[in-house]
């Protein structure tokens, strides 16, 4: 009997609603295409000194210093950095869910908010305090966490420069040449552009203050967005392909030799299930003689030893192989009982050897 208290949420109709608004499986977005304007500026990194300014020395800035110093130690090599720019843009790419993988796709709203996920990865990742006033607390130090797409265009905030001179922590990354950089910066009015008619009084560096950034890492490689160094028709038709198995196999055979990103792989699957996908893959392929590496061992030795890249945590390699014969020099790699080596483009096609799993050696 009825008493007037039940959650609605568990009445009858909820499955109905249920169904409604969830679909019982994901459709394919296809024909997304990238744009050829609308592109941030084609950079490799920071450049040439302009003026005679130069960074603070320790003895001037120690402060500054400090907070390089402890931003070195943590990432010595960019690689901690290089990952969270690469989460960080495959996360508004949100390419399991869009198919999108071109920072054209995304709406104004979304590149705006590029920066945010830039500062939330970069405290996820080194565990930075919260600052007093601004983003972060490094070396006991407050620093504030500016991005902006094109370099030395970040925008600074009239609390960066009214309030006594503040340390700016600047990022730059773009995607096309596959460039980043992070430095560290003391801002003042002598850093600035002259204040304009904006409403929100933020200004940008002028060429005194470009030269004077102290730099952590400049013009670092970044983890390559796979999708977008593909040429555009072999984007096209995985993005075309009818389903998501098609279109991660399409991936495969048609990037041999490059590292495959996690994020590409569910970009071209658009499911839930992409690692599933992944598996699939190298049944499909391998009457093709295509084999596709993963990161866990002894995978990395095989790709090693055939001179492939080596794929690291969530990315792969695909390449297609023949035996090797007796007196051939070209690099071999052991797999289940025989040598195979990558195959020649007009060479008669092998099917694959069976790859070892996880902690099994050839």
């Amino acid at each position: 009997m009825a008493t007037g208290d039940e959650d609605p949420l568990v009445s009858s109709d909820y499955a109905e609603v249920e169904l409604t608004v969830m679909p019982l499986r994901r459709r394919r977005i296809v024909g997304q295409r990238a744009k050829t304007t609308g592109r941030p500026k084609l950079q490799s990194g920071p450049r040439p000194p302009a003026t005679n300014a130069q960074p603070p020395d320790r003895q001037s800035d120690p402060q500054l210093w400090a907070v390089h110093d402890a931003l070195l130690r943590a990432d010595p090599t960019g690689a901690r950095t290089a990952v969270v720019l690469r989460e960080a843009f495959d996360q508004a790419y949100d390419g399991q869910r869009t198919g999108r993988w071109d920072y054209t796709q995304l709406l104004k709203t979304e590149k705006t908010h590029l920066g945010t996920l830039v500062e939330i990865w970069l405290q996820r990742e080194f565990k930075f305090s919260d600052g007093d006033e601004l983003d972060y607390k490094i070396a006991g130090q407050d620093v504030d966490a500016k991005w902006s797409r094109d370099l030395y265009g970040w925008e600074i905030p009239p609390e960066m420069y009214s309030r006594g001179d503040k340390l700016a922590m600047v990022v730059w990354a773009n995607e096309y040449s596959a460039r980043w950089a992070l430095g560290l910066i003391r801002i003042s009015e002598l850093v600035l552009v002259p204040e304009g008619k904006q409403r929100d009084r933020k200004r940008r560096l002028n060429d005194i203050g470009a030269d004077s950034v102290l730099w952590v890492h400049r013009g670092k490689p970044m983890i390559k967005n796979t999708l977008l160094h593909l040429p555009m028709h072999i984007v096209q038709e995985i993005s075309d392909a009818p389903t998501g198995q098609k279109a991660v196999s399409i991936l495969f055979a048609r990037a041999q030799g490059q590292l495959i990103t996690r994020a590409a792989v569910a970009t071209a699957a658009q499911q839930v299930d992409s690692a599933k996908r992944v598996r699939d893959a190298r049944t499909v392929l391998a009457p093709d003689g295509i084999v596709i590496l993963g990161h866990y061992d002894p995978h990395p030795r095989i790709a090693r030893d055939l001179g492939l890249p080596v794929p690291t945590l969530g990315r792969f390699v695909s390449a297609r192989l023949v035996r090797s014969r007796p007196g051939e020099s070209e690099p071999s790699a052991l797999i289940a009982g025989e040598r195979w080596r990558l195959a020649q483009p007009d060479e008669p096609v092998e099917s694959a050897p069976p790859l070892p799993k996880q902690g099994q050696e050839s």
